[in-house]
């Protein structure tokens, strides 16, 4: 049957031109190998020497470019318009002179921190200052002044405004000193405006701390600087100028009036911190829940240990 289904191709007709020749793979050519090259080796050497001439001929060329350019802006952007910002006791003119910025000198190196102190210096309500420079010819500066100052009183009955930092800022009279907070219980010793307050040393108090220790000398700086410090707590807290008086008089038992409302007894000037924490926390809930009593904070930490004693007011008082 396998025979008879194989068909025979008729004499004489030879094979297609079109079919395919299956290859003889015996026969066949091998295929050729690519041959790789071998992988390079890292070969190390030594670097070369530095050649100090060409550095420095380099270094040279670079400083010589930055010159150039500070030669060029020196020449080119000079001063010719100051404005002040932030000032309110002070006019432009004012801040300008204090300065000692003059027109026409360099913007680049007219000498930025000795024109802020000498703003400062000058100018005992600047806080504080800074400078800047607009290209090409404007300067700027930029002042902080004063929120509130107190008042004290100097050993001839003159008036004084200073600074929680002790800075003396001015002479006034004794009208206008009670419109500030009043610090009280020392005198000032010869102030002058822009210098650090000073108190007149009289009798100073001596106190015995214990039968074992040594005492105690209260003198009327250290009443001076704790009165400076507590009004520094109040600037800390937010409660600026609301302080009708702080009395240091008897330094065991301090004293401060909130405006008209409140008599705070601190107590000596352990823990300030805290008790000027505690009164404004007290008198900030008082005003929340709408109740605007007046009576006596006892925050001398005595009575009442890590705590706030209050006492209202009758109206028999």
């Amino acid at each position: 049957m396998a025979n008879e289904r194989k068909k025979k191709r008729p004499q004489g007709q030879s094979r297609p031109k079109h079919a395919p020749t299956r290859p003889d793979r015996k026969h066949a050519p091998a295929e050729p190998q690519v041959k790789r090259p071998p992988a390079q080796e890292v070969v190390y050497t030594q670097p070369e020497p530095l050649d100090r001439k060409k550095l420095a001929l380099r270094l040279l060329t670079v400083a010589a470019v930055v010159l150039a350019l500070f030669m060029g802006c020196s020449i080119f952007f000079k001063v010719e318009n100051i404005k002040v910002s932030g000032n309110q006791k002070y006019d432009v003119w004012t801040v300008c002179e204090a300065s000692g910025i003059e027109q026409g000198a360099s913007l680049l190196s007219f000498g930025k921190a000795k024109a802020c102190g000498r703003i400062t210096e000058a100018l005992p309500y600047v806080k504080s200052v800074r400078i800047g420079i607009t290209l090409p010819n404007t300067v700027n500066i930029y002042i902080e002044e004063l929120e509130v100052v107190y008042a004290a009183e100097d050993e001839q009955g003159g008036w004084w405004l200073l600074t929680s930092g002790g800075r003396i800022v001015e002479k006034t009279s004794e009208s206008a000193a009670q419109s500030n907070t009043v610090l009280k219980g020392f005198q000032l010793l010869e102030p002058q405006a822009g210098e650090t307050a000073k108190a007149v040393e009289i009798d100073p108090e001596t106190t015995p701390s214990g039968e074992e220790e040594p005492i105690i000398t209260i003198t009327n700086q250290d009443r001076l600087d704790t009165a400076l410090s507590i009004v520094y707590e109040l600037e800390r807290k937010g409660v600026l100028g609301k302080a009708d008086s702080v009395d240091v008089t008897d330094m065991d038992n301090i004293e401060l009036w909130y405006g008209t409302s409140y008599q705070v007894k601190l107590g000596d000037p352990g823990d300030m911190e805290k008790k000027i924490a505690l009164m404004c926390g007290t008198i900030q809930k008082h005003e929340k829940e709408g109740s605007y009593q007046s009576g006596i904070l006892d925050i001398s930490f005595t009575a009442y240990p890590g705590a706030v004693g209050y006492t209202p007011w009758t109206d028999e008082k």
